[in-house]
């Protein structure tokens, strides 16, 4: 507990820095590192033998992605990448048959997802970014969200946590520590916005309020759903590159929800001006 708290703790002022003083490509070069991580993890996991090349192609892509589509500010670059992984594994899928590789589909879509689906939800926070109006002030929100939620979630369950909520899933995860998650983001999103108006900015706190609610429900299914990945597989941990935290995709998998969550509302329901 003492380790993840540290390290938790020491990865804020990194985030902060990122978004409020770094230019948006500096900041795409951390999500890309993180989309980079996270794809290498689950093909890793996933399948034991698969193709390094493989790999190479999902890592490749999601490093790349967020940075490109910071650069160009153009959306049609992630569909276009979404297009290119799939047509890339694809080709190998029919070439496999020529050679008597032996490359299964389950692999073909596993890649797709990691080097396509996954760089594609985490560019959401390269969307919030690319906004005129407060962008830094926006950007700043799936952070708030997934680590609010995730801490509020981990010290309610371990103080009040009994009552499992999917033991068959992630048997850590408890009632008190979902509903203390959903407090904890709305609660610091709150808090967040109070700091919003000590620099001049006009913020909505009902607004801000949904955006926490949201942003942890988002948060909580994105653990679940990398949870169900891990079970299926059978391993604990994704890798073991974070202390106190298991690998970029342990720290991370939540993110992959909340970022697209709340560039949603962003649009939907904008909050800060």
């Amino acid at each position: 507990m003492k380790t993840r708290t540290i390290v938790g703790l020491a990865a804020v002022p990194l985030f902060i820095l990122a978004v409020f003083f770094a230019p948006l490509w500096a900041f795409s070069i951390l999500v890309g590192l993180i989309s980079l991580g996270s794809a290498w993890e689950l093909l890793r996991c996933v399948e034991e033998k698969i193709p390094l090349r493989f790999r190479i192609y999902a890592s490749s892509l999601g490093f790349t992605l967020p940075i490109v589509y910071a650069l160009t500010g153009n959306g049609a670059v992630v569909t276009s990448a979404l297009y290119l992984i799939t047509a890339l594994m694809f080709a190998e899928l029919l070439l496999s048959f020529r050679h008597e590789e032996h490359i299964k589909l389950e692999t073909v879509l596993y890649v797709i997802f990691a080097g396509g689906i996954m760089p594609m939800l985490l560019s959401s926070f390269i969307q919030i970014g690319l906004r005129e109006d407060s962008s830094s002030a926006y950007l700043f929100l799936p952070i708030v969200a997934a680590f609010s939620s995730d801490s509020g979630g981990y010290f309610a369950g371990y103080f009040w946590g009994k009552r499992k909520a999917f033991p068959n899933l992630s048997p850590k995860k408890t009632v008190a520590g979902c509903i203390g998650g959903a407090v904890a983001a709305i609660i610091f999103m709150l808090l967040y916005g109070f700091v919003l108006t000590r620099f001049d900015m006009t913020v909505s706190y009902p607004l801000l309020a949904l955006y926490g609610l949201f942003g942890s429900l988002a948060c909580q299914f994105g653990d679940l759903a990398f949870s169900a990945v891990k079970r299926q597989y059978g391993i604990k941990d994704y890798g073991n590159l974070i202390p106190g935290h298991g690998g970029m995709l342990d720290r991370f998998d939540s993110m992959h929800f909340t970022a697209p969550m709340i560039a949603l509302l962003v649009v939907v329901l904008p909050a800060i001006n």
